[in-house]
């Protein structure tokens, strides 16, 4: 869907349908900005997680280049309406614009684009340009603001601009692969039983989720007997049994309910002091979320691979059965043949026993003229 022509231009022509589309994108990313502000409890604009860095990749993916004016404005109104005209109402939007294009056109470029999430290694291509390469742009435009613009230490600084740069990579970590799979690519229909399972998984996620990361964790595991990677194998059962799209899916709802979580006092990351939980906060759902994609684009690849040599096997037992068909044809016209030659050496045989019966006839007859 993002690689079709002219989708991948940085200007384009405009129909009436991409007006919705941009609209749309700019709402989203202008409400994704004001709640990523809201979250920002510890630093100025250093939130835990920065959704919109994730909306504006997948955007820019599966719509194309052109849709950068979405991202641009989104950012801008959600900045101004927050912070007011202040410069970094107009300088952040760049940053993001940019982050978005470069991460975009990383993973395009190496990783095939929406089709990164079907091989191990186009996921680890896909965390790495969006995680670390891609956020590096805003964290540049971040430590400028902070350093120049208020006119703070350097070591501050970067100790600021690194939290913005992680919360960007695990924003576009936790949203992009679940928006990429979500409308930039086929998806199978689940039945009945497949979506019993699913119910069932969702289900005893949320509950356990509930028990680690909500307000369960206070009356039914106040001695935090139920740890944080009782979740995981949740994701490994989505990663085996489905497809990245419901791996994606079931680790956003996790990283979700933890961030929720932590931010409100509830569960095993929370410590007194806020920047220290947010970073194993992070660091948890980094290392989860790129191992739960890596292990559901890894069974998609077995059963790639399944499925290749189901088709070879066919394919090999159809040209046995051709070959076989062919030999009992052939055997079949041999024994036709020598049927056929046996006739023939018989009716030799008894034309020649006549013949000679003929030429006994005939040397008695002409002996008793003699």
């Amino acid at each position: 869907m993002g690689n079709e022509p002219g989708r991948k231009r940085l200007v384009n022509s405009v129909l009436p349908k991409d007006v919705a589309l941009f609209a749309a994108l700019t709402l989203a990313y202008f409400i994704g900005a004001r709640l990523g502000l809201k979250l920002a409890l510890v630093q100025p604009l250093a939130t835990p997680i920065w959704l919109p860095a994730g909306g504006a990749i997948a955007a820019f993916i599966v719509f194309g280049y052109r849709v950068w004016p979405s991202v641009l404005v989104g950012s801008f109104l959600g900045h101004v309406t927050s912070l007011g005209l202040v410069s970094t109402s107009f300088v952040v939007p760049i940053g993001a614009t940019l982050e978005g294009l470069v991460g975009a056109y990383l993973v395009d470029r190496f990783a095939h684009g929406v089709k990164a999430f079907e091989t191990a290694r186009d996921v680890f291509l896909f965390a790495f340009f969006t995680c670390i390469c891609a956020p590096s742009i805003n964290a540049a435009v971040g430590i400028g603001i902070d350093y120049f613009g208020r006119h703070a230490n350097l070591a501050d600084s970067a100790l600021i601009v690194l939290s913005w740069w992680v919360s960007h990579g695990i924003g576009a970590l936790v949203i992009a692969p679940f928006l990429i799979l979500l409308f930039g690519s086929s998806h199978h229909r689940l039945n009945v039983r497949g979506f019993v399972e699913l119910l069932t998984l969702l289900v005893g996620l949320v509950f356990v989720c509930l028990l680690v990361f909500g307000p369960l964790s206070v009356s039914l595991n106040k001695h935090h007997i139920v740890r944080a990677w009782s979740c995981v194998p949740f994701l490994i059962w989505a990663a085996f049994r489905f497809c990245p799209l419901e791996a994606a899916g079931t680790a956003l709802i996790l990283f979700g309910t933890a961030i929720w979580g932590t931010l409100h006092g509830y569960g095993s990351f929370v410590s007194r002091n806020m920047t220290i939980s947010l970073a194993v906060l992070d660091s948890f759902v980094g290392v989860i979320g790129t191992s739960t994609l890596i292990l559901a684009a890894m069974v998609v690849e077995r059963r790639r691979m399944e499925e290749e040599l189901l088709g070879v096997q066919s394919l090999l037992l159809a040209d046995v059965e051709g070959k076989r068909r062919a030999l009992a044809e052939s055997v079949q016209a041999l024994n036709v043949e020598v049927a056929g030659h046996a006739r023939t050496k018989k009716s030799l045989q008894d034309k020649e026993k006549q013949f000679r019966l003929l030429a006994a006839k005939t040397e008695s007859r002409q002996g008793s003229s003699n």
